[in-house]
């Protein structure tokens, strides 16, 4: 086994009212923005993060370690 790390953010990362469990790991941020869109638009309808949204989603970005 082997230590990896990890970026992660979940919905309540970035608003803790809005009710939404979801949190996603991926290896580089970029992948992890792009399943973050894909979460926004499929459960929350938002075609497009809004900028105050996008900095406060970058401001909340964790890295974890993960064992492997």
């Amino acid at each position: 086994m082997s230590d990896k790390q990890y970026k992660q953010l979940g919905c309540l990362d970035v608003d803790a009212t809005a009710g939404c469990a979801f949190q996603v790991r991926a290896e580089t941020e970029g992948e992890l923005f792009q399943l973050v869109a894909m979460h926004a638009k499929h459960s929350h309808k938002i075609d497009s993060l809004p900028p105050e949204m996008v900095a406060k989603a970058k401001a909340a970005v964790k890295t974890v370690t993960v064992t492997v």
